[in-house]
């Protein structure tokens, strides 16, 4: 699907930005910077370029609202307020790059400030979508929502009233499970908003709307933002994605609420074919953010503005380090100069791997091999190549199926697989295990404070997603009366690869790795694999290899005890 996205802006000038350019990210950009850097200004400028009155390639009329009764356009009034003396006609000269997603092309456009009325105005010329001899001075066709600091008026001060919002009220639960998700908490109800400002929030039962902290509503404003775009996007069938734009978004959250609040937009922005832009000076938020922006160079970018060097500047994907010496952000390197063993073992995914990596600690057949982590193939892949008898798979190596493979793998005797542990694929396999674990277990004791309200809200999205409800959880059911339409290898995916659940994982010294404790808890499993891993290999030594019998004494494995 075609779709509108906004790639650059090149301000020659406009209050302190003079020959500045921004690049934003396809996803999520976050622009950072001292006060009086203009960074809401770029917020500004990104919302003057669109309106959604008119579908200029079809000449419809556009006419859709949010949730809340609003449009999807910000007017310059919410954004800029214009100084009479120093914001004259030809002070701002903003030159505009984008894809168009009505007429899907590459586009352009100038922005500059102009006489409209009695005082000067934001106006888009030049737009180069504009066929020849119409007038080229309007805004590009998108849908804009502008969450100003407006929304962070206090609760106390607000004139307001309860009212009901009809999409709201036929997807409460759905609100309700977002915004949990950000805050981490387990609200059951929602209350709609109108007065001062039209919001939602949730909350308990033993308060409500008139009680919520400045948080929780700012989180509420966010989330129904983002159902207006799903909202638009199920009724306006020419839908070319959204721009959502947030000043100060870290305003009111936590630090773990800020960072589910970037992986729910992260997500939202992929199902939405959303753009997101806020600004922040959360050092969380930001130094998150710039991780995911060196990983997903196109779908993130971090913009500090310093005005340190005289003038404004723009300095593209800054780490937090070097925006603020004050405070350090430091990762352990893991060595890398182990001795090499000798049989290749083979996985289906990193999360096998690490499986596997506990149930052979401290085994002394582990120096005979050499996992290989980073190459995962579908376990039909390495079937089919054992099948074609390509011989580094079918003779020479170790591949490591998960268990929920054995139907695949069937009655067939395949010297080199071996079925890991369980019946279920390791990811959803560590967190039944983890969920089962009640909250007082010694597992949760450990160094990093990895305990089970970090647990739950790392797994947010799993809970929620599959209904997983009390203190037992039954995987397997759960799936199968799962009637959604997300791809359950996906959401359990994305908890694993979660970075707070990759810190317990690689931690050594201070807290249980969560594989260890699974094998600890489960000797006559592991032992299970333990013994066929020695098979499995003294096979290979032996037929792969040309390995004497009698030098295959050395491949023993320890047993665990109940």
């Amino acid at each position: 699907m075609a779709k509108t996205q906004l790639k650059k802006l090149h301000i020659e000038k406009f209050r302190a930005l003079n020959n500045v350019e921004v690049e934003f990210g396809d996803s999520i950009t976050v622009v950072c910077g001292k006060n009086g850097t203009s960074k809401s200004s770029i917020l500004g400028i990104a919302a003057q370029i669109f309106s959604f009155e008119k579908d200029y390639a079809s000449g419809q009329d556009i006419s859709f609202r949010q949730i809340a009764g609003g449009t999807f356009k910000s007017q310059y009034s919410e954004h800029f307020r214009i100084s009479n003396q120093f914001d004259q006609p030809g002070s701002m000269t903003v030159n505009i790059d984008l894809h168009d997603g009505y007429t899907d092309q590459a586009a352009t456009a100038k922005l500059e400030l102009m006489k409209r009325g009695k005082s000067p105005r934001p106006v888009v010329r030049n737009n180069s979508t504009v066929k020849k001899g119409d007038n080229a001075s309007r805004n590009f066709t998108h849908p804009v929502i502008f969450l100003s600091l407006k929304r962070l008026y206090p609760i106390a001060d607000r004139d307001y009233q309860v009212i009901d919002f009809d999409y709201l009220n036929h997807h409460k639960q759905e609100f309700i499970g977002l915004t949990n998700e950000l805050l981490n908490r387990q609200s059951s109800l929602a209350t709609g908003t109108e007065g001062t400002i039209s919001s939602a929030v949730a909350h308990g039962d033993n308060y409500d709307q008139e009680s919520v902290s400045a948080g929780e509503d700012n989180a509420g404003q966010i989330i129904l933002a983002l159902m207006s775009f799903r909202k638009l996007k199920e009724e306006y069938s020419g839908y070319k994605g959204g721009l959502l734009l947030i000043d100060e978004a870290d305003a009111g959250l936590f630090p773990t609420a800020q960072i589910n609040l970037l992986k729910i937009l992260d997500r939202e922005c992929k199902s939405l074919n959303l753009q997101v832009v806020m600004t922040s000076h959360s050092p969380t938020l930001i130094e998150y953010a710039y991780g995911q922006s060196q990983q997903y160079r196109r779908k993130y970018k971090t913009v500090y503005l310093s005005n340190t060097f005289g003038g404004v500047q723009v300095m593209q994907d800054w780490s937090w380090t070097k925006i603020s010496a004050d405070i350090n952000t430091t990762t352990v390197a893991v060595g890398a100069d182990e001795r090499l063993p000798k049989i290749n073992v083979y996985f289906e995914d990193r999360e096998a791997a690490d499986f596997y990596a506990a149930l052979m600690n401290r085994q002394p057949v582990k120096k005979f091999t050499t996992p290989l982590p980073d190459i995962t193939l579908g376990c039909s892949n390495y079937l089919q190549l054992i099948d074609k008898g390509v011989s580094e798979f079918s003779e020479r190596s170790i591949i490591c199926l998960d268990s929920d493979t054995a139907q695949q793998v069937g009655r067939k005797k395949l010297k080199t697989v071996v079925l890991l542990p369980g019946s279920l694929p390791p990811d959803q396999l560590i967190f039944e295990h983890l969920y089962n674990l009640p909250a007082n277990d010694s597992f949760w004791q450990n160094g990093l404070q990895f305990t089970r309200d970090v647990f739950t809200n790392v797994a947010a999205e799993v809970i929620r997603e599959f209904a997983i409800r009390g203190e037992h959880a039954d995987v397997k059911a759960s799936l199968a009366a799962y009637t959604g339409d997300k791809k359950p290898r996906e959401v359990f995916k994305r908890f694993y690869k979660d970075a707070e659940f990759q810190k317990i994982l690689a931690s050594v010294t201070r807290s249980p790795n969560p594989w260890r404790h699974w094998v600890d808890k489960n000797p006559d499993a592991s032992n299970d694999f333990l013994q066929k891993f020695e098979q499995a290999i003294r096979s290979v030594m032996a037929g792969g290899y040309a390995v004497d019998a009698n030098k295959l004494a050395a491949l023993k494995v320890n047993l665990k005890r109940a």
